[in-house]
């Protein structure tokens, strides 16, 4: 089958990942790729892989360009639209069915569409898609079981989820010493002194004050540690970040590493991480993805993040920064035991046992396949 993605961008995020790995692994189907905004992050590597990448940059208000994506689509002629974040999901849709096409899915990932934490027009959105979930699309795909309750509690039509869980190549996510000995020479650290990572683009979503401020406790009890904060704008051109280490005292144990492509390197290198958001989580990736690599993570219970880590880690609330503290300071504890070893190993199992790329592939698959099935018989 064709299949036209239309996503909002294609930047650093989860969904833009999951739709990078579906057209470098599902090998069944011919994918084309329309971002509504400019290129980002994943532009050059979905290019890479010989897919087409077509960037609208495109506002919202702007009609010239969203009757532009109707020829589009009319052009191409695809088998199946998948639509890609809600504001894809509403401009996708309407387009696609403009252009004559009924096979469309959309795919949520977003948990918190609250006013205050959402822009107020994306609020306006998810209203105006909930009674399109009537009418255009046969399936809506959900990564996050949080999401799928939080979406049809605003009125999505609730019998057409289906849960698709992110999946992971575990011949690049594995646990690697050499990565965690080349990792540690780079930020220029001792061995017996646990390295604590957050990897998350600033934003107030990820709550990187929280972590701060639990660190800011940990260090007040003397415990020694060492943090590296990887992500987009995660760098000393941060006035805010920065103001905020040094109003803690933080300078001498924090090190802000910006954005990295190699985060198999990062996710091996750390000791423990930690996903301190305080809203707005689907199913974040980074907490598998450190897990994979064999290293426990330390979450907030937003999103996805609790039923990922299970047993293997640690779950606090968000916005509480004793109670990460005190997380952390049992995960520093640990670390020089045996029973550190054993969740080291259990983490990496819990996520080969429930989140292998090709499950994932595989459900994807039969979702593009039922819509397919379905409109044909219709």
């Amino acid at each position: 089958m064709k299949i036209v993605h239309i996503i909002t961008g294609l930047g650093d995020g989860g969904a833009e990942n999951v739709l990078f790995k579906i057209c470098k692994y599902d090998i069944k189907n011919k994918h084309c790729i329309i971002s509504l905004k400019g290129p980002g992050k994943y532009f050059s590597l979905i290019k890479k892989l010989g897919v087409t990448v077509y960037c609208l940059n495109m506002r919202f208000y702007s009609l010239n360009k969203f009757f532009y994506l109707v020829k589009l689509l009319k052009r191409l002629k695809p088998n199946i639209v998948q639509t890609w974040l809600v504001h894809a999901d509403f401009l996708g849709s309407i387009a696609a069915r403009l252009a004559g096409i009924n096979k469309i899915l959309w795919n949520v990932r977003y948990s918190n569409i609250k006013l205050g934490k959402a822009k107020f027009t994306t609020i306006i959105v998810i209203r105006l898609l909930s009674i399109l979930s009537y009418i255009i699309p046969k399936c809506i795909v959900t990564v996050s079981k949080k999401a799928k309750k939080i979406y049809q509690l605003a009125g999505y039509n609730k019998k057409i989820f289906k849960f698709i869980p992110n999946g992971y190549d575990f011949s690049i996510l594995k646990v690697n010493n050499q990565k965690k000995i080349n990792f540690k020479k780079k930020i220029k650290i001792k061995k017996n002194i646990p390295i604590i990572g957050k990897v998350a683009r600033y934003d107030p979503q990820k709550d990187h004050f929280n972590l701060l401020n639990a660190l800011f406790l940990i260090k007040s009890k003397n415990i020694n540690f060492f943090c590296v904060l990887i992500g987009s704008n995660i760098n000393n051109n941060n006035f805010e970040l920065i103001s905020e280490i040094k109003r803690l005292d933080l300078s001498k144990c924090i090190k802000l590493l910006g954005q990295t492509e190699n985060i198999q390197q990062v996710m091996n290198g750390i000791d423990i991480h930690v996903l301190s958001s305080s809203y707005g989580e689907g199913f974040p990736n980074v907490v598998a993805e450190s897990m994979a690599c064999g290293t426990p993570s330390i979450v907030t219970d937003v999103g996805d993040s609790s039923l990922i880590v299970g047993s293997t880690g640690w779950v606090v609330p968000p916005n509480d920064s004793i109670k990460l503290a005190n997380a952390i300071k049992k995960a520093i504890n640990e670390r020089t035991t045996v029973k550190w070893n054993k969740r080291c190993n259990k983490a990496r199992l819990r996520i080969k046992r429930n989140y292998s790329i090709s499950k994932m592939i595989n459900l994807y698959n039969k979702a593009w396949s039922s819509v397919y099935t379905k409109t044909n018989k219709i």
